[in-house]
């Protein structure tokens, strides 16, 4: 007599997993202003509006092109969210104040690793955000460095017509002399016909 295969247990009815309800609406829009923004380092914090919290502030998440910052006293809007680290909260999502316009963002950019300066091209002179490569104040962009006096790309400033010369500084320190000495004089009785002078040269 063979023996009865034992009978399949019953299979355990199948518990579809339910999915956790994530709320993945950002918190209201928010207002503020940039207490300070540090460009080397690439953080820096927002003052709240409304609530007058300090909020954190990275350069990932500034809604900007190219070298990314923030200027000091700058308006912006966000939104807030905890920081990873559980140190209080920080601004996502920065755009500038009124819709439709981009930040404006610090007029400084970091030199080495721990200075942070304007850069000054070389060619014009002038202190801004391009180089010298890219100077637009060259003339062609052919030649070589410009006069950072008035801009011109045919001398240098050593020789620039508009440099002031050593005898307009000499008459301009000679008047403020003049200037200087007729205040101190005021209300003191002085001989006919004398004029006080003050001058830096010995007789």
């Amino acid at each position: 007599m063979s023996e009865k295969a034992p009978s399949p247990e019953p299979a355990e009815p199948r518990v579809e997993p339910v999915a956790r309800e994530v709320n993945k609406s950002p918190s209201p829009r928010c207002f503020g202003t940039c207490k300070w923004f540090n460009v080397a380092k690439g953080y820096g914090f927002i003052v709240d509006d409304v609530t007058g919290e300090d909020l954190f502030v990275h350069q990932t998440h500034l809604n900007m092109e190219g070298f990314r910052s923030l200027d000091e006293g700058e308006r912006v809007s966000y939104y807030i969210q905890a920081r990873d680290n559980g140190k209080g909260r920080e601004a996502y999502g920065v755009s500038s104040e009124k819709e439709g316009e981009t930040l404006k963002g610090s007029s400084i950019r970091p030199l080495g690793k721990k200075r942070q300066s304007t850069l000054r091209c070389f060619r014009c002179g002038k202190f801004a955000k391009h180089k010298a490569k890219n100077c637009p104040n060259a003339g062609d962009g052919k030649s070589g460095k410009v006069c950072y006096v008035c801009g011109s790309d045919e001398h240098l400033s050593g020789d620039c017509p508009e440099r002031p010369t050593k005898s307009a500084n000499r008459q301009k320190v000679a008047e403020k002399g003049e200037f200087l000495a007729e205040e101190s004089t005021k209300g003191k009785d002085l001989p006919t016909g004398t004029k006080a002078v003050l001058s830096s040269e010995t007789p």
